[in-house]
């Protein structure tokens, strides 16, 4: 099981905000492909785990970036400022 899931993980897609979870359509290729009969339990068994998987990876990702606030280096100037909010009587 560890293997078929393994495998499944490394073919899986992205949307680039992350990983997918795996398909059933995915599973279903696979298994054809391999020429592996499922069981019912195999089939959940598989799900179960990749549910896991992507709670883990999302929860280090989490923590990863809590620790990292999104700042700017550059220091808001009052040009910068207007340059970002200018009134409304001179917007383009």
């Amino acid at each position: 099981m560890w293997a078929w899931f393994r495998e499944l993980d490394r073919a899986r897609a992205s949307n680039g905000y992350g990983l997918n979870p795996l398909s059933y359509s995915d599973i279903d290729a696979w298994t054809r492909l391999r020429r592996i009969s499922l069981l019912a339990w195999h089939l959940d068994a598989l799900i179960s785990m990749d549910g896991q998987r992507l709670q883990l990876l999302y929860e280090k990702t989490a923590a990863e970036t809590e620790d990292k606030p999104v700042v700017s280096e550059r220091p808001l100037t009052p040009a910068l400022f207007d340059a970002l909010f200018p009134p409304k009587g001179k917007r383009k």
